[in-house]
């Protein structure tokens, strides 16, 4: 790496990490409230357990064990007792699982993976492959401002890296696919569940163009914008194309109103389990086997759920071997005897061969001696 480059690195990491700072002192960086979170995850368990008939024992803060039969499982807020912990490694570093999707036939986006000494390579690369790319940490899970998308200019992906190289070593540079985000939730070798975040769509009528469709709906500045041009582009069509009567087009890929700027948290707004091509849903089956992983939330990007990834150009995105089924929640009807917490602690029971805690040990009962505890001679 030139000397300019790796002073104005040093620089830029330096002025990152004092910002960095500042903000937390300031209280402008605020992690998750987990304890809110493990409050919603008690009532999703606590549901699913009162509609298997099963006895559900807090054990102390956000750990919970459910009893049934003579079986019994433990939770801890979002981690169920399922998988490999080498599968969850490699399902967690994004190269190798991209590297074993590929094996298995499944698409992904084309990226490069890169370190910040290597900026003069990495800047070569977007270079030599033009288009708008993420960058992200190659591994584990991070917050979402270790995440940069729409990354076209060097000084961007320079910006970008510096931010990743907090939370790893390596970042992945990744062309980004314009299409609805999608999670489907695999249990034990099959598709369970499926959630959209939906984006803009129009239905053509022969004569607007796209652009004049996206107006009618109180939307003629999304028109414009980098984000529905990109969507069109994906699917070889531009704001002036006029769609065929009753054609479908999704125009642009975040909901109306989601700009590329804010950070994205996925928040899904309609459940598809029915859409999904069958070839999507054998061909992940295909690579959680190989992978060893018995539950999953698979993000894919795709603008026809029900087309097979390589027909739409759609990709997968992520493995998420610890997936968080608050993301299957949208109503109230989410919670009855058919909700993913209901089919999940189902299996766990079945599956399961611990045995139960004495029923003497409640969280208060432990709450009062947690911190000095009188084995028995």
């Amino acid at each position: 790496m030139g000397d300019r480059l790796e002073t104005r690195l040093k620089i830029k990491r330096g002025t990152a990490y004092v910002g960095r700072r500042v903000r937390r002192f300031l209280g402008l960086d605020r992690p998750d409230d987990v304890k809110r979170k493990l409050e919603t995850y008690r009532r999703y368990w606590e549901d699913a357990a009162r509609i298997l008939s099963a006895e559900f024992v807090p054990l102390t803060d956000g750990f919970w064990e459910v009893r049934l039969n003579g079986r019994s499982t433990r939770i801890h807020g979002w981690h169920v007792p399922l998988g490999d912990p080498v599968a969850i490694a490699i399902s967690r570093n994004k190269p190798l699982c991209y590297q074993y999707a590929m094996n298995c036939g499944v698409p992904v986006p084309p990226h490069g993976v890169f370190r910040l000494e290597e900026m003069a390579q990495a800047r070569k690369f977007l270079a030599q492959n033009p288009g708008i790319y993420v960058v992200k940490p190659t591994s584990g899970a991070v917050s979402g401002g270790a995440i940069t998308t729409h990354v076209r200019t060097p000084r961007q992906l320079e910006d970008a890296a510096v931010a990743v190289s907090f939370f790893t070593e390596e970042f992945l540079l990744e062309r980004m696919i314009f299409g609805e985000s999608f999670r489907l939730l695999y249990l034990d070798g099959a598709m369970i569940h499926a959630v959209r975040r939906r984006g803009v769509r129009v239905v053509g009528d022969g004569r607007s163009t796209i652009a004049e469709l996206l107006t009618g709906q109180g939307l003629a500045k999304a028109a414009l914008d980098l984000t529905t041009w990109a969507t069109l582009e994906s699917q070889e069509l531009l704001p002036h194309s006029v769609p065929a009567n009753g054609r479908e087009i999704l125009a642009r890929s975040l909901p109306a109103g989601l700009s590329k700027r804010q950070k994205l948290c996925t928040d899904y707004d309609e459940k598809i389990t029915h859409l999904i091509c069958p070839a999507i849903v054998r061909a992940i089956e295909r690579l959680l086997e190989v992978l060893g992983t018995k539950i999953a939330g698979v993000d894919i990007v795709t603008t026809d759920p029900t087309a097979c990834l390589k027909e739409s150009g759609g990709v997968l995105l992520e493995v998420n071997p610890l997936p968080g089924i608050h993301r299957h929640y949208m109503t109230p009807e989410d919670h009855g005897p058919d909700s993913v917490g209901v089919k999940v602690l189902k299996y766990l029971l079945q599956e399961s061969r611990h045995t139960p805690l004495e029923p003497a040990l409640t969280m208060a009962g432990f709450a009062a001696d947690r911190r000095i505890t009188h084995p028995r001679d």
